[in-house]
């Protein structure tokens, strides 16, 4: 019998998932910056594919005009329209995180080229918000809010 319940302890050791290691602001914080890095490193060689891996499956975007972007199959065609349209040297810099759960949220700046109806380029910048959660495969973009500043 104790070989029985020995033999049933050690199967369920063997399928329960590891605990995953504790979430420090350090850690999150290196997590935040190399998203916002392949996020840009993505962005300038218009890899759609790239993009989509920074996101978690069923992530949100709110993008700058208001549009709603849900999941991956709407950040495809929304990354393969955005950079049709010219946008290019987007620049990402992340200044705080905090943590929540399994992830955190963190808050930061951002710069893009993009053209203008004249055909002139035009350099915005803006804020944004982000919840970054951790998944078996690593860090994702869970929810991204960026808004840009007024015109100077």
């Amino acid at each position: 019998m104790l070989k029985y319940v020995f033999g049933c302890l050690c199967a369920v050791a063997l399928v329960m998932p590891a605990h995953a290691e504790e979430i420090t602001e350090q850690s999150l914080m290196q997590a935040a910056t190399t998203l916002a890095k392949q996020y840009d490193t993505y962005y300038g060689a218009k890899d759609v594919d790239g993009m989509t891996k920074v996101y978690a499956a069923d992530a949100i975007l709110i993008s700058p005009s208001g549009a709603v972007v849900r999941g991956t199959a709407g950040l495809r065609p929304y990354y393969e329209k955005r950079f049709a349209s010219g946008a290019k040297d987007h620049a990402t810099t992340i200044t705080e995180v905090h943590l929540q759960g399994n992830g955190g949220y963190g808050i930061g700046h951002f710069a893009v080229t993009v053209p203008e109806k004249d055909g002139k380029e035009k350099r915005e910048e803006g804020n944004l918000a982000v919840v970054y959660q951790q998944e078996a495969d690593g860090w994702h973009i869970k929810l991204l809010v960026p808004s840009t500043l007024p015109a100077k």
